[in-house]
Order: C-alpha cells, then structure tokens, then sequence
C-alpha cells in the first residue's frame, strides 16, 4: 500500500482539486503546516481549487472567516462551496425530501439557513413536521446531568461572551434521550452537515478536540430506525452542486481530497471523480490512535484511491 508523502508528488495528475477544509489544511486551530502554500501553488498553476466543506454555514460566511485566518480568495483557492449551501438551495427551492413545513431546531437554535424560505420554524417538536439537527451542544444545566462524563465536555468557542456557556462533547449519551423523544414523535430529521466528529479547539485555547458533530446524531437517529435526509459528503447532492457551480463534468482529472473516508473518499468514487486520502492528518489520524487501521477504516475499498500522508507536506 503506497503512502505518498504529500500531495505534490501526485498533483500533476489533476486539473480541479476540491479540498476538504477539517482535517486537510485546517486541525481546528491552526492551518496545517505547507497546506496553504499547496493550494497557492495550484492556483498559480492555473487549475481550479474548489473549498468543499460539510459546514452548516453558508460559503460567503466560511470565507469571512478565512480571510480573518489568512486564507484568501483568488490567491488559495478559485471556490467555496458548503453543504450548507447546498441544503440552504434546497430550503429555497422547497425540495428538502419531507412532508409538511413545519421544522423544529434540535441542538444549539440557529435558524439562518431557513431565513425566507417556505419552511416554518416551531418553538416545540409537538407542533413540528420534522426537526433539524443543529450544533449538539449543552448547556451548563445539561451537562451538570451527566457528573460520570465530566472530562468528555468542553467549553465551546462558539460559546457567546455575553450569553449562556455551551459545551461541545466527545461522548454522544447526553443526546440520546432527546432523539428516543423525536422517534416516539415519528419526525424526519434533516442534516446538514453528515461529519461525525470535527475537531473544535475549546474556548480554554487546549488543543482540538474531536467534539460531536451533526452526523453521528443523524446516525443515532438512523439506529434508532428514524428517517434521515442529509446534504453534503459523502451524497451526491454536494457533487453535483460542485460539478453545476464549476462548470465540469466527473472525471479522473478532478480530485476529492479529504481526511474521512466515509464522507471525502466515499463520495468520491460514488461521483466518478479522484479521490485522493490524507492518512496521517484529520480524522484518519484519529481513528488510527484509536486502533482502527487504514483498512478497516477503508472497509477494503482502497482500489483507485491516492493515498498522501497529508495534503501540504507536514502531519502537524
């Protein structure tokens, strides 16, 4: 199994690179060492460079934040491209796959991206037609419920100043209870960011930390025989957003470059497109210092897939 170093050593291969943001060339507080410099050299070079990113924000908003961090339009990459935007199109467009408009924000309420469309937010799941998964965050209250898991919460930095603190966690039991409720109710859920986990650096300045994320709540809600609808990696719905926003069509001149397997790699063969893996940062980092081996990770699907140690030439 052959391990490329970094990316340059295959970039030539490629005419468009999509470019995973968590785990490729952002660790959550830094960028990854070599990573911007990649993405310059690329656009320099003439080829598109496309940010595709399972956030629920919107890519005007991601870019904001970038630019603040030292990344820039034009000079790192050509696009940006969100799965929020690509569920946000569908709130527009009225073709979020449910019955009724009646939704119910589960998790930390943020309600932008259902901003004048024909959708309802409901204050109670009682009144609701199906609930989005939000941020699962807790507040102090809820995290006070669960003293045995007191080293697994953090104090998130997208916990306002002047508000009430809201903690990420790396254990999924305080949401559980919450998600039997919505199954008992019969409610779809709708997700916008399909990432298990994302490495989120605490308000503490600690270092990243792989907090839960909104797909593994559609994943327990799956288990627990819910129905989901999802948009972004590893659907096709973000690729052919990509494909239509980029003017291209599938080919093997396009890389997927990611650091999950399961959304990034995935995906990209699903679209017919490159996939290109980064094994030592990210997420296949993580779960490799749990135990669990390219392969496995991979479920055997290593054919066709650019293995890179990581994307700028550094795993720091």
């Amino acid at each position: 199994m052959a391990i490329y170093q970094d990316f340059s050593e295959i970039a030539d291969c490629f005419d468009v690179l999509l470019v995973d943001a968590y785990g490729v060339f952002w660790d959550g507080g830094h960028f990854y060492s070599g990573s911007l410099e990649t993405m310059e050299n690329a656009v320099s070079k003439g080829r598109q460079v496309c940010v595709v990113s399972n956030a629920t924000s919107l890519s005007a908003d991601c870019i904001r934040s970038y630019e603040k961090k030292g990344m820039y339009a034009g000079r790192h990459y050509t696009e940006f491209i969100t799965s929020g935007d690509v569920f946000r199109e569908a709130v527009l467009a009225k073709t979020l796959g449910i019955s009724g408009k009646n939704i119910y924000i589960w998790g930390t309420p943020r309600a932008s991206l259902f901003a004048g469309g024909a959708y309802r937010i409901v204050p109670h799941a009682d009144e609701a037609d199906a609930f989005y998964i939000s941020v699962p965050q807790l507040t102090t209250e809820e995290k006070n419920k669960f003293p045995e898991l007191a080293d697994q919460f953090y104090l998130s930095r997208l916990s306002p100043d002047d508000g009430p603190q809201l903690w990420d966690s790396l254990a999924t039991e305080p949401f559980a209870a919450s998600l039997v409720q919505m199954r008992k109710r019969g409610l779809p859920a709708l997700c916008a960011n399909p990432d298990y986990r994302a490495f989120e650096k605490p308000k503490n300045n600690s270092k990243p930390q792989p907090v839960v994320r909104q797909g593994i709540i559609a994943e327990m809600y799956r288990q627990l025989g819910g129905q989901v609808v999802e948009f972004g990696k590893p659907h096709a719905n973000i690729y052919q957003y990509a494909f239509r926003k980029l003017g291209i069509e599938a080919s093997a001149r396009v890389a997927m470059i990611g650091d999950t397997f399961r959304t990034d790699i995935v995906g990209a063969l699903n679209a017919g497109i490159s996939a290109v893996w980064c094994v030592e940062t990210g997420m296949s980092r993580y779960e490799a210092e749990q135990g669990v081996s390219l392969e496995r990770q991979s479920g055997g699907r290593l054919a066709n897939v650019y293995l890179i140690g990581s994307f700028g030439g550094s795993g720091g």
